[in-house]
């Protein structure tokens, strides 16, 4: 589809397009015919002279607003196979400090630049983003002969934050490595591990000890991610490893950073403490995975460079059928603001192990673009996926919205 003639009628790129000066017609472009709307104002108009169109040509087929962000993965990590995920669409790489060493860190850094000087003619750039592990709350170890406990709806056990337990749990007694836990939750509140598979009920608190029972039919691993949804968790900004992981990223000149769990713009400002002078340059784009940081969206994003839309912790905080709704608000504001938003996880989740992605996926990327999205990533998708190359073809569908 072409570009809307006049700019100021789109809804998603001008907060101010209802009350612009317009011209008495704005010019639509279809596959068959131009169709003259008078004075289209809303956005129900606006969407009724959408029309599938013609796909770009190879020479149009980057002319997009949306850019890409591809996850790499060791299936990926060479110079041969970044240049086939660049010429697919890929514009930004994304690192991601929760796996993987400095070295092997560094040597993604390495192939991308060797890229760039390899293919001077192509005068797209390609940025580098270091994503944070960020501060996290995980289960203890299961004590020998204790690994992967099945447990049934029901079942009744304890909760604690006593270290010597670190190492020791079992089905009668799991060690969380939070030690405001007690203070924070409360009789009735859930606690989730292992992103929502075992949810937990509390019953009471005593001490160190937090007694739960079981919701539904779950396992106990060592390891596990926790999730306190409906509580405030005063976790800091950055662990002393995401500190380090900062400073290999000032080193090393990236473009940008992805910080994790970022719940009130005081985090953002000790982000930028610990980038320094030196790091001044580096963007930070915020990751709202919380309902504490969609609670404080707005101070958040006066602090912020960009904000990133994650939706897979967001969805275990909050209700799924809620994220949508976070999701359209905060693009929303960004747009509004002038800071660039992405949409991250599961944008083409099924395409990690098939070659086509879902109906139901395409129309999610595509929703996301009309939405205000300045950038979608891909994640398991490239990073460990059997189709990296053809999920970064994500271009494919964006290029159909190549005019937003």
């Amino acid at each position: 589809m072409a570009p809307i003639t006049n700019y100021a009628l789109d809804p998603y790129r001008s907060t101010q397009y209802i009350f612009a000066p317009q011209p008495p017609y704005a010019t639509f472009q279809t596959t068959n015919m131009s169709i003259q709307t008078d004075q289209v104002r809303s956005r129900l108009e606006w969407l009724s002279t959408l029309s599938a169109g013609p796909e770009p040509s190879e020479d149009t087929k980057f002319l997009r607003k949306t850019s890409i962000i591809a996850t790499i993965g060791p299936k990926v990590n060479n110079v041969d196979m970044l240049g086939q995920l660049r010429k697919a669409g890929m514009n930004v790489v994304r690192m991601n400090f929760s796996h993987g060493s400095y070295e092997y860190h560094q040597s993604v850094i390495d192939n991308v630049r060797k890229l760039v000087e390899q293919d001077p003619d192509d005068a797209r750039p390609l940025a580098i983003a270091l994503d944070t592990k960020g501060p996290e709350i995980r289960t203890g170890v299961m004590r020998p002969g204790c690994d992967d406990i099945k447990i049934a709806a029901g079942h009744e056990f304890i909760i604690t934050v006593d270290p010597q337990y670190a190492e020791a749990c079992d089905e009668k007694r799991l060690y969380m490595d939070y030690a405001n836990l007690p203070a924070v939750t409360a009789p009735g509140k859930l606690i989730y591990v292992d992103d929502g598979i075992l949810s937990l009920l509390v019953l009471s608190i005593d001490g160190k000890d937090v007694h739960v029972r079981a919701v539904n039919n779950g396992t106990l691993s060592s390891r596990k991610g926790v999730n306190l949804p409906k509580t405030p968790v005063d976790l800091p900004a950055l662990s002393e490893k995401d500190k380090k992981d900062l400073q290999f990223g000032v080193k090393n000149g990236v473009d940008m950073v992805f910080a994790s769990f970022i719940r009130r713009a005081q985090d953002v400002i000790d982000i930028r403490e610990v980038l320094g002078p030196d790091g001044a340059a580096i963007k930070i784009i915020v990751k709202i995975e919380n309902e504490q940081g969609v609670e404080n969206f707005d101070e958040i994003l006066r602090e912020t460079d960009g904000v990133m839309v994650a939706r897979g912790d967001l969805g275990i905080e909050i209700p799924a059928s809620q994220v949508f709704i976070a999701q359209k608000m905060m693009i929303a504001k960004c747009n509004m603001a002038g800071k660039p938003v992405i949409c991250a996880t599961q944008m083409l989740e099924s395409m990690t192990y098939n070659p086509r992605p879902t109906r139901a996926e395409v129309s999610d990327v595509a929703n996301a673009v009309l939405d205000g999205a300045d950038c979608v990533m891909l994640s398991g998708e490239t990073a460990k996926g059997s189709y990296p190359i053809q999920s970064g073809r994500l271009n494919t569908i964006i290029r159909i919205y190549w005019s937003y």
